[in-house]
């Protein structure tokens, strides 16, 4: 499959995915918190959504990229295949002008209009910094933002640092297989690669060394019978020799 579906979306396909979430890097805390950023974008087919499922991993909550278009059979992704839900996501690449930093803001799918708008109005969008600020307290399912724009400038993407591949990182990148195996298991196989080691236990490990090494002592006093039958067969003629 074409990298250009797996897993993503533009603005013209939004409607055909389900939920949306929020949250993110780049985040306003509280009620008219406000933060100076650009949109690291020139037009609105710059702007990339993600079709993700959600699963646990090592305990955490992972998005996983969906192998599908919409447009394609569910069971050419097991997750949607398996009844995981697809979620849109928008994981905006902004600039964060204060702190001079790229950071992700986490938007879900019905943001797109919102950005789509700022295209239209201001191209290349990434000349333009907008002040952002949050309209709800902490922990408000119905917050919004608002952002207001600020003097255009020369400023273009090449001018900013370079924009973090999202797949592979943020989003785990799986093939058809490893999903497959996740749904049998419930883990990634690479997750036992990656585990970590087991936890020491210094009395047991203490008492096993010790048998070892008394182990080892009388194995060094006592000649291994098979050394004995060693030295037999090379007493042994030639035409008598053991076959192996």
């Amino acid at each position: 499959m074409s990298n250009q579906f797996r897993g993503t979306f533009n603005m013209a396909d939004a409607d055909n995915y389900g939920g949306q979430g929020g949250g993110g890097f780049f985040s306003l805390k509280d009620d008219k918190d406000i933060a100076t950023i650009r949109f690291m974008y020139d037009t609105i087919d710059d702007v990339q959504g993600y079709a993700c499922h959600e699963v646990e991993v090592d305990g955490k909550k992972r998005y996983v990229g969906c192998l599908r278009h919409y447009s394609q059979p569910v069971t050419d992704c097991p997750f949607c295949a398996a009844q995981y839900r697809v979620i849109a996501k928008l994981f905006l690449h902004v600039y964060d002008v204060e702190t001079e930093e790229v950071k992700i803001w986490d938007r879900g799918k019905t943001f797109f209009s919102k950005i789509s708008s700022l295209c239209a109005r201001y191209n290349p969008l990434v000349s333009t910094p907008f002040e952002v600020e949050r309209n709800g307290k902490r922990g408000d399912t119905r917050t919004t933002y608002e952002t207001y724009a600020l003097d255009t400038d020369e400023t273009t993407l090449e001018d900013l640092p370079e924009i973090p591949e999202l797949l592979g990182t943020l989003i785990l990148d799986k093939s058809y297989e490893e999903m497959e195996f996740y749904l049998d298991n419930g883990y990634f196989e690479e997750d036992i690669d990656n585990a970590a080691p087991p936890q020491r236990n210094p009395g047991k490990d203490n008492k096993r060394q010790a048998n070892n090494n008394q182990g080892n002592e009388t194995a060094r006093r006592t000649p291994p019978a098979s050394n004995a039958r060693s030295a037999n067969r090379r007493r042994t003629p030639a035409g008598n020799q053991d076959k192996f």
